[in-house]
């Protein structure tokens, strides 16, 4: 049975390329491009895991995290980031998120890092 991701990023074109890599490599796949989307679709679905991005049009990642964690204390969320800050990524972390990438993204790393989370 394959994972199921969702994609939070108000990047359409990273969107879309991470969920194709995703797919091929055996993942299920959504996407949404805001905050409150992202929200309102890990409400009704049944995601193992959400890759978010920190800066969104409509919200912080942030606010993403602890909406998420409010549904489910134990989701594991990847947090991506296109502004590398030591400070941010510790936050991040402690608030709850499962790990910090920063972009422009690596494949291989991403996929590494949803491997590791699936065997835990």
């Amino acid at each position: 049975m394959s994972k199921k991701i969702l994609i939070i990023d108000d990047d359409m074109d990273l969107c879309n390329l991470l969920s194709r890599y995703l797919t091929r490599n055996g993942f299920e796949t959504e996407t949404a491009h805001a905050g409150n989307k992202g929200i309102a679709k890990y409400a009704d679905g049944d995601f193992d895991l959400v890759i978010c991005d920190y800066r969104l049009g409509d919200m912080e990642g942030i606010e993403v995290l602890k909406s998420l964690r409010h549904h489910n204390p134990h989701v594991k969320v990847l947090m991506i980031t296109g502004y590398s800050d030591i400070k941010t990524a510790v936050e991040v972390i402690k608030m709850g998120a499962y790990d910090y990438i920063v972009k422009p993204l690596i494949p291989d790393e991403v996929l590494s890092v949803l491997k590791k989370s699936a065997r835990q």
